[in-house]
């Protein structure tokens, strides 16, 4: 059998837009006017249109227009500019050619074949019955030329297998008008829907080819007509009558050398020699923030809406406002051609947002087809009642029961919600099985095992069956129980995942019916033993995906209804999940240090010191966020006195991590990088993220910390090493809050050694990443270093708003982290600007409230802030200048922060040279560059450089 795709002698006109292309004459004509197109330019665009659709990869775009040069990818953009201008791509609404990022390029509006005229003695006014095909057909094109391939290829018995609606009548059709001029005359459409008993399957078929219906033995007359033919017999329909229909494909397959069955069913026929071709959904735009309309008409579900649309309507255009929403329609209904058919039809009428907002009841919205159609593909009802009524009792209540799984489930978890007296395991694994062979259930192949799922248009008609049936409630509460079961299961390996296995793929499987399962619990239907079940074991599942709102809520209505009766390590898990989520979204009040000390309480009553690390090593990080140094130490032994006792090297790491921490916040530069350095020795890098210590990510935390500590200390080679290091592993631990932590914390350095770009490119990480979140805490710190880049950059006023809006987010969230930044920042602008007073005023409460609650960190660098801000007033106050820089000089020698160090005595050098003081400024600098190993190049160490060779030469000509 010839193939005769786009291109070849009987389509050699297409038809797109107001355009048509004559491929024999490879022309380009606009209202009959010849539309002027280059050889190379013509030939790309006769790729894309051949496979209209579909994504062409650059390679093989290249190779069409260049066969035998070797071109760069800049000549192919260059055509495909010039291209898009010629076709008036994007204008007036009209998009043609989509770049599909990393994959190539798409035709994505509507083609039409135009076939040159038969002549009169055309095969296709000859026996064969084919009804119309049923429209243009979108993203089939591959499997057509599949199904004509195999058929070329002498394979005469082939079965598309798929799910209702799902477009196999379509496909098949296509095919079979396809196939006209391969069976001249000889092409029979078999509709088995209307046929309700195995005796009339023959006679039906026999009345597709023409036979008298009246005849004595169908079966004989049958093979005699065919067997004198080369023909297409196409069953359509066979699933309610499969035994029957696959004897007798079996029958004209094996008694007919060149009759060809084309089958279509939702179950296979399992005759020797059947090629079954699975028809999968229409490939859906994938979720995605804010999708263009030429990213979302670049998938087949999407275009087959718009095409649907256009023609109830008469014109549809799609925009980009309304690409987000066609794309969820398209994955809601799975892909499924019918389903997108009629919510089309729904949405050229009441308009797309409102179709959005009506799929929930999915059904009663999928009605009113194409008149024209098949009555059970008229409305996607139909096809499932087909399908339903069809079924044994026993499948019937598998079926209805397994909807009350949103998303993927297991066999056990089947059985779970399945079995009863009467019906045991084995039944119900077998009835799987059968629904997964009638395309009821779709079988998931996982890493593990296998999964099933229902198609989310099956399961909304299932769970009718199942609200009817009375029983809901009560498999409602097996479902849940069966899940908090399961989640408390996993509860210490949550993120223990195989390699290469994403932590969101895993979770997300299961994140709708964990949600179903608690509105359920906490609902009217539901108790309270259920609800605190449910909570305490969604709680770290939430976390692990950054829900931390949605946590939050549960957690605060799960504590309202906690009894005495509870488990304590539910109630553990409850309080200690409410400190965390409310840690990242509301900051660091006071019920976030009393949530985690009630988890504690209840750890140490049951002595877990698993559980206790877990909990101290999220207290130390709330200690960490308000600055308290005394209580991050003391913290620190309580979780070294637990560790002690386990012997476990990774519990080790994680508390010398804990100290390092404390004593870099007690401004201990020299002890600080030692417990920090043997927490990374002791901590895997391979490991993806620490889940025995809850959100505390060991490595992330020493990381930052060893930055920080090694640029106070003066070692800048290694601090901007380790500040590289720890956004890189954060950003593969594949966790916010990890990710803000890293950006925020070694942003400053890049401050300092005057890295505006590197801050630039981190800072817009951090800003989408918390809002993305919505972590209020890290919003308001990033919102106070986009006012230090501002202000660097020059945009003084704007800056010092950010920082001014910052601080106050920051003191009500009651989030420490860089705040004396952003005091030092905005104080220096206010000097600069002539208020003085004002500037004085913040940074010497700042000074105070760092001295009153022992955090003498942050000291130097307010006072070096204090000092340029002196610098700025009158000159009677560059005494006062002098004596704050030489106080910060003194405090920072005695911190080991020789960064500090020497940033004070360069501007305090500098005054004294204003003095004359040559040779005393010399020695000054000269003492405290002189203690420096690395980081020369950095912009402080070259202004020492200079101004020691300044005082040099200045000494000698005074000399």
């Amino acid at each position: 059998m010839s193939v005769q795709p786009i291109g070849s002698p009987s389509a050699i006109r297409l038809r797109f837009g107001p355009f048509e292309l004559n491929v024999a004459e490879r022309s380009l004509s606009k209202a009959d006017r010849v539309i002027p197109l280059g050889g190379r330019a013509y030939d790309i665009l006769l790729a894309l249109l051949e496979n209209a659709g579909d994504v062409v990869p650059k390679s093989e775009l290249i190779a069409r227009a260049w066969p035998d040069v070797t071109v760069e990818e800049g000549s192919l953009r260059v055509h495909l500019s010039g291209l898009r201008k010629t076709l008036g791509d994007g204008q007036f609404g009209n998009k043609y050619i989509a770049n599909i990022q990393g994959r190539g390029y798409s035709f994505i509006a509507p083609v039409t074949p135009l076939p040159a005229a038969r002549d009169s003695g055309d095969a296709s006014l000859g026996l064969s019955n084919l009804p119309p095909a049923l429209g243009r057909m979108v993203g089939r094109n591959n499997v057509i030329l599949e199904i004509r391939r195999l058929l070329e290829t002498e394979h005469r018995l082939i079965t598309i297998l798929g799910a209702g609606g799902i477009g196999k009548t379509t496909v098949a059709l296509s095919v079979a008008h396809g196939a006209l001029a391969d069976f001249p005359g000889s092409v029979f459409f078999v509709d088995l829907s209307m046929v309700t008993g195995k005796e009339q399957v023959i006679g039906a078929v026999a009345s597709a080819v023409g036979l008298a219906p009246q005849l004595v033995d169908s079966r004989a007359a049958l093979l005699n007509f065919l067997s004198a033919r080369r023909a297409l017999v196409v069953l359509d329909s066979c699933e309610h009558l499969v035994e029957r229909t696959a004897e007798i494909a079996d029958y004209i397959f094996q008694n007919t050398s060149d009759v060809y069955v084309l089958a279509t069913s939702r179950e296979t026929l399992r005759v020797p020699g059947e090629r079954v071709l699975h028809l999968c959904p229409l490939d859906c735009p994938p979720e995605q923030p804010r999708p263009t309309a030429s990213e979302v008409l670049a998938y087949p579900a999407a275009r087959l809406f718009a095409e649907r649309v256009s023609a109830r309507r008469g014109s549809f255009s799609l925009s980009d406002d309304e690409a987000p929403m066609v794309a969820e329609i398209c994955r809601k209904l799975d892909g499924i051609a019918l389903a997108i058919e009629l919510a089309a039809g729904r949405a050229a009428v009441f308009g797309v947002r409102s179709t959005v907002a009506r799929l929930g009841s999915r059904l009663d919205l999928l009605k009113s087809g194409r008149r024209t159609a098949n009555p059970r593909h008229q409305t996607l009802k139909a096809t499932l009642d087909w399908s339903h009524d069809h079924l044994s009792e026993l499948e019937r209540i598998v079926l209805r029961r397994v909807a009350i799984f949103i998303g993927h489930f297991s066999l056990e978890a089947a059985c779970t919600v399945a079995e009863q007296e009467g019906i045991g395991r084995s039944e119900i694994e077998g009835t799987i099985e059968n629904l997964v062979n009638k395309s009821l259930v779709v079988a998931w192949p996982s890493y593990r095992r296998m999964l099933y799922r229902l198609l989310d248009t099956t399961r909304s008609y299932a769970l009718e069956k199942l609200a009817a049936s009375g029983e809901h409630n009560w498999v409602a509460a097996c479902h849940a129980s069966y899940l908090s079961r399961s989640l408390d299961g996993t509860r210490s390996n949550l993120f223990d995942l195989e390699p290469g296995q994403s932590l969101a793929d895993t979770i997300q499987h299961y994140l709708g019916d964990i949600r179903a399962a608690l509105e359920w619990a906490f609902g009217p239907d539901g108790n309270d033993g259920a609800a605190i079940r449910m909570a305490a074991a969604a709680s770290q599942l939430l976390l692990a995906k950054s829900l931390f709102m949605e946590c939050r809520d549960w957690m605060e209505r799960a504590i309202d209804r906690i009894g005495t009766d509870c488990d304590p390590r539910d109630q553990m898990e409850i309080h200690a999940s409410l400190a965390l989520s409310l840690m990242f979204t509301a900051g660091n009040s006071e019920r976030v240090r009393d949530a985690f000390n009630s988890a504690l309480a209840f750890a140490e009553q049951r002595e877990d010191a698993y559980q206790q690390l877990r909990l101290l090593s999220g207290l130390s990080m709330y200690l960490h966020r308000t600055i308290d140094a005394a209580g991050s130490l003391e913290v620190a032994r309580r979780a070294e006195s637990v560790a002690s006792k386990t012997g476990n090297p990774e519990d080790a790491a994680l508390v010398d991590s804990m100290l390092g921490s404390a004593y870099y916040m007690l401004a201990d530069h020299v002890r600080a990088p030692k417990y920090l350095e043997r927490a990374l020795h002791g901590a895997p890098a391979s490991r993806r993220f620490n889940a025995t210590q809850y959100l505390f990510d060991l490595r992330t935390t020493s990381l930052f910390n060893l930055t920080r500590s090694h640029w106070f200390a003066g070692n800048l080679d290694r601090a901007s090493n380790y500040a590289a290091r720890a956004v890189e592993e954060a950003e593969k631990s594949d966790h916010p809050i990890a990710l803000c932590r890293a950006l925020i914390l070694t942003m400053p350095l890049y401050f300092w050694v005057d890295d505006l770009a590197e801050a630039e490119r981190n800072l817009s990480a951090l800003e989408l990443t918390s809002e993305k979140y919505s972590l209020e805490p890290f919003r308001a710190v990033a919102l106070g270093l986009r006012g230090r880049y501002l202000v660097r950059v020059g945009q003084m006023a704007d800056g010092m708003c950010h920082l001014r809006n910052s601080l106050d987010k920051l003191r009500a969230l009651r989030y420490e982290m860089l705040v004396t930044d952003f005091v030092s920042e905005l104080a220096i602008g206010l000097a600069r600007q002539n208020e003085p007073a004002e500037a004085l005023a913040l940074i010497d409460g700042s000074i105070a409230t760092q001295i009153g609650s022992n955090r003498p960190l942050h000291l130097p660098a307010l006072l070096l802030a204090k000092g340029s801000a002196l610098l700025s007033g009158e000159p009677q106050q560059r005494d006062l200048a002098m004596a704050s820089f030489e106080e910060a000089m003194t405090l920072a020698g005695q911190q080991s922060a020789l960064s500090f160090e020497l940033r004070a005595g360069l501007e305090l050098a500098r005054l004294w040279m204003d003095r004359g003081q040559i040779r005393k400024a010399h020695g000054l600098v000269g003492a405290v560059y002189g203690r420096f190993t690395e980081g020369f190049e950095t912009p402080d160490l070259v202004s020492a450089r200079r101004l020691l060779e300044q005082t040099r030469v200045r000494a000698r000509r005074a000399g």
